[in-house]
Protein backbone atom coordinates (compact mmCIF):
# COMPACT_ATOMS: atom_id res chain seq x y z
CA UNK A 1 0.00 0.00 0.00
CA UNK A 2 1.16 3.49 -0.72
CA UNK A 3 0.11 7.13 -0.69
CA UNK A 4 -1.23 7.97 -4.16
CA UNK A 5 -0.71 11.75 -4.46
CA UNK A 6 0.37 14.90 -2.70
CA UNK A 7 3.37 15.70 -0.53
CA UNK A 8 3.84 12.06 0.56
CA UNK A 9 3.18 10.53 -2.88
CA UNK A 10 4.72 7.06 -3.17
CA UNK A 11 5.24 6.68 0.60
CA UNK A 12 4.61 3.08 1.61
CA UNK A 13 2.23 2.47 4.50
CA UNK A 14 1.82 -0.70 6.49
CA UNK A 15 -1.51 -2.49 6.21
CA UNK A 16 -2.97 -4.25 9.23
CA UNK A 17 -2.78 -7.83 8.04
CA UNK A 18 -5.29 -10.20 9.54
CA UNK A 19 -8.69 -11.58 8.64
CA UNK A 20 -10.61 -8.78 10.38
CA UNK A 21 -9.25 -5.91 8.27
CA UNK A 22 -9.78 -5.34 4.56
CA UNK A 23 -7.52 -2.55 3.29
CA UNK A 24 -8.95 -0.31 0.58
CA UNK A 25 -6.94 -0.79 -2.58
CA UNK A 26 -4.79 2.01 -4.02
CA UNK A 27 -7.05 2.12 -7.10
CA UNK A 28 -10.23 2.62 -5.06
CA UNK A 29 -8.60 5.30 -2.87
CA UNK A 30 -7.32 7.10 -5.95
CA UNK A 31 -10.83 7.14 -7.42
CA UNK A 32 -12.35 8.28 -4.12
CA UNK A 33 -10.00 11.26 -4.03
CA UNK A 34 -10.58 12.06 -7.70
CA UNK A 35 -14.29 12.34 -6.92
CA UNK A 36 -13.70 14.20 -3.64
CA UNK A 37 -11.66 16.94 -5.33
CA UNK A 38 -14.81 17.89 -7.26
CA UNK A 39 -16.95 17.97 -4.12
CA UNK A 40 -14.85 19.56 -1.35
CA UNK A 41 -11.57 21.42 -0.89
CA UNK A 42 -9.15 18.90 0.62
CA UNK A 43 -6.46 21.56 1.17
CA UNK A 44 -6.91 22.74 4.76
CA UNK A 45 -9.77 20.31 5.45
CA UNK A 46 -10.53 18.65 8.75
CA UNK A 47 -10.89 14.88 8.33
CA UNK A 48 -12.35 12.05 10.41
CA UNK A 49 -11.34 8.50 9.45
CA UNK A 50 -13.87 6.67 11.65
CA UNK A 51 -13.10 2.99 10.95
CA UNK A 52 -9.49 3.74 10.08
CA UNK A 53 -7.91 0.27 9.80
CA UNK A 54 -4.35 1.26 8.86
CA UNK A 55 -5.25 4.93 8.32
CA UNK A 56 -4.95 4.96 4.52
CA UNK A 57 -7.85 7.36 3.86
CA UNK A 58 -6.75 9.88 6.48
CA UNK A 59 -3.09 9.67 5.46
CA UNK A 60 -4.02 10.24 1.82
CA UNK A 61 -5.99 13.33 2.86
CA UNK A 62 -3.01 14.53 4.91
CA UNK A 63 -0.70 14.10 1.93
CA UNK A 64 -3.10 16.22 -0.13
CA UNK A 65 -3.08 19.08 2.38
CA UNK A 66 -5.74 18.33 5.00
CA UNK A 67 -4.86 20.26 8.17
CA UNK A 68 -6.50 18.15 10.87
CA UNK A 69 -6.83 14.37 10.90
CA UNK A 70 -8.62 12.27 13.50
CA UNK A 71 -8.27 8.50 13.20
CA UNK A 72 -10.42 6.03 15.09
CA UNK A 73 -10.44 2.27 15.23
CA UNK A 74 -11.82 -0.10 17.84
CA UNK A 75 -9.04 -2.65 17.26
CA UNK A 76 -5.96 -1.93 19.41
CA UNK A 77 -3.61 -3.54 16.86
CA UNK A 78 -5.02 -1.31 14.12
CA UNK A 79 -4.43 1.73 16.33
CA UNK A 80 -0.75 0.76 16.68
CA UNK A 81 -0.45 0.42 12.89
CA UNK A 82 -2.14 3.83 12.44
CA UNK A 83 0.29 5.44 14.88
CA UNK A 84 3.30 3.96 13.04
CA UNK A 85 1.95 5.01 9.65
CA UNK A 86 1.12 8.53 10.87
CA UNK A 87 4.62 8.92 12.31
CA UNK A 88 6.22 7.66 9.08
CA UNK A 89 4.15 10.22 7.13
CA UNK A 90 4.87 13.11 9.55
CA UNK A 91 1.16 13.31 10.28
CA UNK A 92 0.46 14.84 13.67
CA UNK A 93 -3.00 13.37 14.17
CA UNK A 94 -5.36 12.49 16.98
CA UNK A 95 -5.72 8.71 17.21
CA UNK A 96 -8.63 7.21 19.13
CA UNK A 97 -9.16 3.59 20.16
CA UNK A 98 -12.93 3.59 20.67
CA UNK A 99 -16.12 2.01 19.45
CA UNK A 100 -17.41 4.25 16.64
CA UNK A 101 -20.37 5.47 18.72
CA UNK A 102 -18.05 6.45 21.58
CA UNK A 103 -15.72 8.21 19.12
CA UNK A 104 -18.61 10.21 17.67
CA UNK A 105 -19.74 11.10 21.18
CA UNK A 106 -16.21 12.21 22.14
CA UNK A 107 -15.90 14.38 19.00
CA UNK A 108 -19.31 16.00 19.60
CA UNK A 109 -17.92 19.56 19.75
CA UNK A 110 -15.98 19.30 16.44
CA UNK A 111 -16.98 19.44 12.79
CA UNK A 112 -15.29 17.78 9.85
CA UNK A 113 -15.14 18.64 6.16
CA UNK A 114 -14.56 15.01 5.15
CA UNK A 115 -15.66 11.93 7.09
CA UNK A 116 -14.64 8.46 5.94
CA UNK A 117 -16.82 5.55 7.05
CA UNK A 118 -15.34 2.20 6.02
CA UNK A 119 -16.68 -0.33 8.54
CA UNK A 120 -16.25 -4.09 8.39
CA UNK A 121 -18.17 -5.34 5.37
CA UNK A 122 -20.16 -7.88 7.38
CA UNK A 123 -21.59 -5.19 9.69
CA UNK A 124 -24.55 -2.83 9.63
CA UNK A 125 -22.46 0.05 11.03
CA UNK A 126 -22.42 2.27 7.92
CA UNK A 127 -25.93 3.73 8.09
CA UNK A 128 -25.92 3.77 11.89
CA UNK A 129 -22.69 5.79 11.84
CA UNK A 130 -24.07 8.24 9.25
CA UNK A 131 -27.22 8.73 11.31
CA UNK A 132 -25.29 9.32 14.54
CA UNK A 133 -22.87 11.72 12.81
CA UNK A 134 -25.88 13.70 11.61
CA UNK A 135 -27.47 13.73 15.08
CA UNK A 136 -24.23 15.12 16.55
CA UNK A 137 -23.73 17.61 13.66
CA UNK A 138 -20.17 16.49 13.00
CA UNK A 139 -20.30 17.28 9.26
CA UNK A 140 -19.40 20.87 8.39
CA UNK A 141 -21.44 22.96 5.96
CA UNK A 142 -20.41 21.81 2.49
CA UNK A 143 -18.75 18.70 3.93
CA UNK A 144 -18.83 15.19 2.48
CA UNK A 145 -19.22 11.77 4.06
CA UNK A 146 -17.64 8.92 2.09
CA UNK A 147 -19.10 5.50 2.88
CA UNK A 148 -17.39 2.33 1.66
CA UNK A 149 -19.37 -0.88 2.03
CA UNK A 150 -20.26 -3.99 0.07
CA UNK A 151 -23.97 -3.46 0.74
CA UNK A 152 -26.49 -1.66 -1.42
CA UNK A 153 -27.61 1.25 0.73
CA UNK A 154 -31.02 2.82 0.32
CA UNK A 155 -29.70 6.35 0.65
CA UNK A 156 -29.77 9.54 -1.36
CA UNK A 157 -26.21 10.35 -2.32
CA UNK A 158 -24.34 12.98 -4.31
CA UNK A 159 -22.51 10.24 -6.18
CA UNK A 160 -22.22 6.45 -6.11
CA UNK A 161 -19.53 4.19 -7.59
CA UNK A 162 -18.87 0.46 -7.56
CA UNK A 163 -15.41 -1.14 -7.72
CA UNK A 164 -15.56 -4.92 -7.41
CA UNK A 165 -17.15 -5.64 -4.03
CA UNK A 166 -16.70 -2.05 -2.86
CA UNK A 167 -19.64 0.30 -3.12
CA UNK A 168 -18.87 3.95 -2.51
CA UNK A 169 -21.44 6.55 -1.46
CA UNK A 170 -20.67 10.26 -1.29
CA UNK A 171 -23.13 12.01 1.00
CA UNK A 172 -23.73 15.68 1.64
CA UNK A 173 -25.50 17.33 4.55
CA UNK A 174 -28.90 16.87 2.98
CA UNK A 175 -28.59 13.32 1.67
CA UNK A 176 -31.66 11.48 2.89
CA UNK A 177 -31.39 8.32 4.96
CA UNK A 178 -33.96 5.54 4.58
CA UNK A 179 -36.99 5.82 6.85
Amino acid sequence: MRIIAGAKRGKKIMPKIDDTTRPTTDRVRENVFNILTNLVDIQGASVLDLFAGCGAYGLEAHSRGARQIVFNDFDAQAVEVIKKNAKACDCNAQVLNLDYTDAIEKLDSQTFDIIFIDPPYNSDFALKAVEYIRQKNLLSVGGVIVVETENDLDIESIREKKYGRARLYFLGQHSQLPK
